[in-house]
């Protein structure tokens, strides 16, 4: 937990984790010491088609979970939904497939995450026609090396958006070797209380970003017309990089040592920007996508 510069609360706390329910290596109770001891304040426990529930463990805030997968085949898409803060099981079965999985979520009170899309090799056929995902994952630990591949699904958010719809971006650990795949990506959520109402309500108003560490603000300034990004120095930002739509425009990026502010001016043409930041340390920080303009 931090408080920012304008006394705002953010809250720490990993949504896709896997235990000895399903294929994790750590128990329940292992798994949720580990992030708790690495200073999350909530975490979902989300093992495959094994549902969790809403609780706490030691001051740490247990979100219910459960990881749905539907599809063997890339060429006919491949879904993993995740399932977060249900008040009850939402009666997910292998029939259903993903949209009426994310309708019984949503019914049950919970949100729904498409879970890494690039690692899944989806497509924009393969998403276009889903309704009601809360978030995807833009980033993925145990995707990422030295086990795995495809961590990062920004491009997916970006074509997504280019056709004008906007999925809220989540990084995830996904954890299930607790090796390189814990504790390391996780959400930063606005709320004046860590419980599973204000946190899922905060998910729901895009009041979160995705991060491995470093903090950060970003503003649309109507005014300067510009997309302005703020840092602490304290956190040793030395890239902050600007995506649009535009296929051609300059000071898409700012590279530095220490850097506590990126701005990029506007040129009309973008329907929307995003933010990427990354430490000295190669630690980056994913920004939700700020819609500029309807696409005319």
């Amino acid at each position: 937990m931090y408080t920012d510069e304008h006394g705002n609360t953010w809250w720490k706390g990993n949504l896709h984790t896997h235990t000895t329910r399903s294929d994790g290596r750590a128990t329940p109770e292992e798994c949720a010491a580990l992030y708790r001891s690495h200073g999350y304040d909530f975490l979902a426990l989300t093992d495959h088609w094994q549902v969790s529930e809403n609780g706490t463990s030691d001051g740490l805030l247990l979100l219910s979970g459960c990881e749905y997968d539907f599809g063997s085949r890339v060429k006919d898409g491949i879904y993993h939904i995740v399932a977060v803060g249900c008040l009850r099981d939402p009666g997910v079965v292998r029939a259903d497939g993903p949209q009426t999985a994310i309708d019984k979520i949503h019914a049950a009170g919970g949100l729904a995450d498409l879970a890494h899309p690039a690692w899944s090799m989806n497509t924009l056929a393969h998403l276009m026609p889903l309704a009601g995902v809360d978030y995807t994952e833009i980033f993925n630990s145990v995707s990422d090396l030295p086990a795995n591949c495809r961590p990062y699904s920004g491009m997916i958010v970006d074509l997504l958006a280019a056709q004008g719809i906007f999925w809220k971006s989540a990084a995830v650990d996904d954890t299930h070797w607790y090796r390189e795949d814990a504790c390391r990506a996780f959400i930063w959520v606005k709320a004046e209380t860590c419980t599973r109402e204000a946190i899922l309500a905060a998910i729901r108003a895009w009041d979160f970003y995705a991060s491995e560490g470093p903090h950060a603000e970003v503003a649309l300034d109507r005014e300067k017309n510009c997309v302005r990004v703020r840092c602490p120095a304290e956190d040793h930002i030395a890239s902050v990089v600007f995506f649009t739509d535009t296929a051609w425009t300059g000071r898409r990026s700012t590279v530095g040592t220490d850097l506590t502010e990126a701005v990029f001016p506007l040129t009309g043409r973008e329907t929307f920007v995003r933010a990427e930041l990354r430490d000295a340390e190669g630690r980056s920080a994913w920004m939700q996508t700020t819609r500029i303009k309807n696409d005319e």
